[in-house]
């Protein structure tokens, strides 16, 4: 009897390590370079633990003409270069769905911040974001290109 409950303590113990090391890994596949829509700028989706817990952030890395952030709501960041601004952060990673949830996004073209949540699709090479308002209903979902090693421009520096 104390055998047989100590393989399933043993067999238990193992399923949630491995779990564990699913999850993490499958958030880590979030890490990495990506094109904006129009593929004039890329981005980078990094892990943090900023928060004592782990979420994922957006930093504009490169763009091909400079970008002001013209229509920020804060008159003293309306001058400011769009390279290097953290544009999502917030995030919570969902390990059952593997996608990331209860985000926040900037939109530079606007100036508004909204809710979002983001997923992979194709073995990790498209990047899906919802940004939405209150309810992901009211939203619009866009999609992005993982950036190839060989696609990197030739001024990117990181």
């Amino acid at each position: 009897m104390m055998r047989h409950l100590t393989l399933l303590l043993f067999a238990v113990c193992t399923s949630i390590t491995l779990a564990w090391n699913a999850s993490a890994n499958d958030a880590d596949a979030y890490n990495g370079f990506f094109w904006n829509q129009t593929k004039d700028a890329i981005f980078e989706i990094r892990l943090t633990e900023n928060t004592g817990s782990p979420s994922v952030e957006g930093i504009t890395r490169w763009s091909e003409k400079p970008a002001i952030d013209t229509k920020n709501p804060d008159p003293a960041l309306k001058e400011r270069s769009l390279k290097g601004v953290v544009f999502l952060w917030g995030f919570k990673y969902d390990a059952r769905k593997n996608r990331w949830k209860n985000g926040k996004v900037y939109d530079p073209n606007n100036g508004k911040t909204y809710d979002a949540k983001m997923e992979l699709e194709e073995n990790g090479n498209i990047l899906k974001m919802r940004g939405y308002i209150g309810i992901s209903l009211l939203g619009r979902t866009a999609k992005f290109e993982r950036v190839k090693p060989d696609d990197f421009p030739a001024q990117f520096k990181q």
